[in-house]
């Protein structure tokens, strides 16, 4: 399982994330669904510690 609590994060003045909470189970269908630019793929790479948030903690 992978929880996300309050997650943030900035990019100069732009604000990509904020406060994005959420679980992942294994074993089940989880998905991250959103429009072009709204911050998936940084959500992503916060997850698997490429990129550091701001605020808030990935737990494993």
């Amino acid at each position: 399982m992978i929880e996300l609590k309050n997650i943030s994060k900035s990019f100069g003045d732009r604000k990509i994330l904020n406060d994005i909470s959420g679980t992942f189970v294994k074993g089940k269908p989880n998905l991250i669904i959103g429009a072009s630019g709204t911050g998936k793929s940084v959500l992503l790479k916060c997850i698997v510690e490429i990129v550091e948030p701001d605020e808030g903690s990935v737990l494993y």
